[in-house]
């Protein structure tokens, strides 16, 4: 008999594992209008020469028909920290490994339609979601099975699933994953803005809203990040220019389609692309324009950022632009980037930049990612983006509009997205955002398949750590499946939970205040910092928990129709 085993889907199962590594789950709890996740394994000791198989995995209960099935796969980890295994044992024990192997984090569909593998000696696991958009309250006994090709039951585990009788709010939380384009072109090999990118970008997009995501970087030029310095990314420019003896004009007919296809995804908010490059703001981003009938690269690496000629396009177009999203309601719902992560010695250039779009741009609203506070001491940037790692710094500020990030650091002691973390320490990100108030979290690479400085584009099943460059997990949450839809990770779930935990610390908070949802959370997991994140799935469900009995429900045995 197969030996198989219900745990946390926080737990992240290595093939050399057996199920007895892991604590057992026999119950969920979940609101009419959440996700609720369960974790399957399975291991088969018999060491016969017969040593692969493939078993049919099948629900039954009441929520069977709101139930589905994905298997866990692994990737190759080159790189699973910045450090020798060695060092970042010595600097952060609580890495689940740090030698490079193989590591669980693929979503998959089941082969065959409903079948996980087992393979002798090999520890194989497969999530099991339920979810609805108003699911019926009540206990509902459930019951997973696996089953040979001739019917034969090989494994059997039983759980119940609670629908609790309340719903969590809107998440209010802004999110936002920075969205490519031009990888999603690059590696489908379809033409940008062609019927077929749209319809791709579309299945990633609504995927990400599914997740917890729901701002979208909207490409009116093509991106100014992670390229280096001469080179270019391949263009994914929404926005049409045409300039006729000096004058310009644009056409937005792409720029409709896409904010066509954000509000039927589920898109709430809207991430104008930087207007200038990262890391300094001296120049322009690329921006391609039909110029006196010749199409053709008219800004870029060679533009000075404060330049006349530079200056005087964004002048036209911003009022231009700002009038169509004004006009499609959107003002409020819109920010507008400068530069990204400027550092101290840009904050003269900064400046100088603000001051050339400021009127255009008064009453919008600006955000960029950066760790140095002067900027918004300074009035340059009303709504910082502060690195976790610094986010203390900027605590100390009236800030009105709290925001915080994350990417390649901080990960010592930090919640992050590397696969090598546990996935509960990428879930604390919720309840250290709720204590510390705040409402937006921007991370930038939810489909970055790109190496370093985008030389290449990369097979991310291949090279996950981004061409050899960072560590594995950093660069993006979903991988791309064959027919053009994102193939969902282990973090990317994690994450979402992290945000369905600050929905459900606002719907205790309705019934008791913040004060006591916060000393509710912090009798479960102890210090509440950016530097300190639980590590544990069955801590993190004893917080969910704590939370869920704040908060009146009916429990009712009806069942489910």
């Amino acid at each position: 008999m197969v030996q198989t085993k219900l745990i946390s889907s926080l737990e992240k199962c290595f093939i050399d594992q057996k199920p007895e590594d892991f604590a057992a789950v026999t119950s969920l709890r979940m609101f009419k209008n959440e996700r609720a996740s369960i974790q399957l394994a399975a291991y088969d000791p018999d060491e016969s020469d017969d040593c692969c198989s493939l078993y049919h995995v099948k629900i039954v209960g009441g929520l069977a028909a709101y139930a589905s099935v994905h298997t866990v796969e692994n990737i190759i980890n080159y790189c699973p920290s910045f450090p020798t295994p060695k060092r970042t044992k010595e600097m952060d024990p609580t890495f689940l490994r740090t030698e490079p192997g193989i590591y669980p984090d693929p979503l998959a569909e089941p082969l065959r339609g409903d079948c996980m593998p087992v393979i002798n000696g090999q520890l194989h696991t497969a999530i099991l979601d339920f979810a609805g958009e108003n699911l019926r309250p009540g206990t509902y006994p459930t019951t997973v099975t696996l089953t040979d090709d001739d019917g034969n039951v090989v494994g059997s585990e039983a759980f119940t699933v609670t629908v609790l009788d309340a719903v969590l709010p809107p998440q209010e939380t802004r999110v936002t994953h920075w969205f490519y384009t031009d990888c999603l072109a690059n590696y489908y090999h379809v033409e940008p803005w062609s019927d077929r990118h749209f319809e791709i970008c579309e299945n990633f997009i609504r995927c990400a809203v599914e997740n917890g995501t729901n701002m979208i970087l909207m490409p009116v030029f093509t991106v100014a990040l992670d390229t280096r310095v001469g080179g270019e990314r391949t263009t994914t420019q929404l926005l049409g220019v045409t300039r006729k003896d000096g004058v310009y004009s644009f056409d937005y007919s792409l720029c409709d389609r896409w904010i066509a296809l954000c509000q039927r995804s589920g898109v709430k908010y809207y991430e104008i692309c930087h207007l200038f490059t990262q890391w300094g703001a001296n120049h322009a981003p690329k921006i391609m324009a039909t110029v006196d009938g010749e199409y053709k690269r008219l800004f870029g690496w060679d533009t000075d950022a404060s330049g006349d000629e530079y200056v005087a396009f964004l002048h036209s177009f911003l009022k231009s632009f700002t009038a169509y999203m004004e006009a499609k309601g959107l003002k409020d719902v819109t920010y507008f980037h400068i530069s990204d992560e400027p550092g101290g010695e840009h904050l003269a250039q900064y400046k100088k930049n603000r001051e050339n779009v400021d009127v255009f741009l008064k009453g919008w609203k600006i955000l960029d990612a950066l760790s140095d506070v002067a900027f918004y001491r300074e009035g340059l940037l009303p709504i910082p983006v502060p690195s976790s790692g610094v986010i203390e710094d900027f605590m100390k500020e009236d800030i009105a509009e709290r925001w915080v990030y994350y990417c390649c650091g901080p990960w010592v002691g930090a919640s992050n997205q590397f696969v090598a973390m546990h996935a509960a320490r990428t879930r604390s990100l919720g309840y250290q955002m709720y204590v510390y108030g705040i409402e937006g979290f921007l991370n930038w690479g939810f489909d970055f398949y790109n190496d370093q400085f985008s030389y290449d584009a990369v097979n991310p099943f291949l090279m996950p750590c981004a061409g050899y460059w960072g560590v594995t997990g950093d660069a993006f949450l979903v991988y791309p499946n064959q027919d053009g839809t994102p193939m969902e990770s282990l973090r990317l779930r994690a994450f979402r939970q992290a945000m369905d935990d600050i929905r459900v610390m606002k719907l205790a908070e309705s019934y008791h205040g913040k004060e006591a949802v916060v000393n509710a959370v912090k009798a479960v997991v102890g210090q509440v910092d950016f530097t300190h994140c639980v590590n544990d799935a069955t801590q993190m469900q004893k917080m969910r928990d704590a939370l869920i009995d704040m908060i009146p429900t009916k429990q009712r045995n009806s069942p489910l129709k």
